[in-house]
């Protein structure tokens, strides 16, 4: 498991739309991310329950991403029934109808066909729901998703140190990676009473982290879809050589015998 994971950002700024919290839990449910992945990534990749990976961050033997997987789960499960039901209700109560929104992306292949699988299945799952596909080069997709120049895009994360705050700091509300301006004053204050008052008090801090990656997964503040997955070969003979929470081998206890 890579502590790296690939989510959906929708731009409240831009579409108000997106606003609405039944809305962007419906976008969630109308997304089957086992098929995704069997279909489109075609790898080891797991389904994201939440932005915060698994095997990141772990306290007393228990993962905190696992742990933070309660009831709010039923956000990113595939259900096209009750995706169907919370668009309609949502776009009721939004004043829409037949909304036309451009899905952003990167020029790979596999960033094409994960764009495509995406497009499909909205339009399929979202009565009245029209999506277009912007394929740009990395760098453009990178300052059109930080200018807000987009509706929708997919976007990624990897951790730059082993500790859920790496993922979950990025949605506050004035985070500069906060592209899709999502914005929670709950989710606000135990972000900073993670940093404070908890600081020093670990199991405090670990219950206060997952209350605010519980509440970003039932608001779908962002979209998650797939944790990322790297296959390696190692000789027999190497011992000791670790491979760290944050994407990176630690050679400190390695031995060639």
């Amino acid at each position: 498991l890579q502590s790296a994971t690939f989510y959906l950002e929708l731009n409240e700024k831009k579409d108000p739309i997106f606003k609405n919290t039944k809305i962007r839990q419906a976008v969630s449910m109308a997304i089957n991310r086992q098929e995704y992945i069997k279909k489109v990534l075609n790898d080891s990749s797991i389904a994201a329950n939440n932005v915060t990976p698994q095997g990141l961050f772990a306290k007393n033997g228990q993962d905190f991403s696992k742990a933070a997987t309660k009831a709010e789960s039923s956000t990113v499960k595939y259900d096209p029934a009750k995706a169907k039901q919370l668009w309609t209700e949502g776009l009721k109560e939004t004043g829409q109808t037949n909304p036309t929104l451009e899905l952003l992306t990167d020029d790979t292949t596999n960033a094409k066909r994960s764009a495509e699988y995406i497009q499909s299945t909205l339009q399929q799952n979202l009565p009245g729901l029209k999506v277009t596909i912007a394929t740009v080069p990395f760098k453009t997709r990178l300052s059109r998703s930080q200018n807000g120049q987009f509706d929708m895009v997919i976007s990624a994360w990897s951790a730059d140190f082993p500790d859920a705050i790496t993922f979950l700091d990025l949605f506050t509300s004035d985070n500069s990676y906060n592209d899709g301006k999502w914005a929670n004053s709950e989710y606000d204050a135990l972000i900073k009473q993670s940093k404070t008052t908890d600081a020093t008090n670990a199991t405090a801090r670990w219950n206060t982290l997952l209350k605010a990656q519980e509440l970003l997964t039932k608001e779908q503040g962002v979209v998650p879809l797939y944790q990322r997955v790297q296959t390696t070969l190692q000789r027999k003979t190497i011992t000791g050589l670790k491979y760290n929470p944050t994407n990176s081998y630690d050679f400190v206890n390695a031995k060639v015998k």
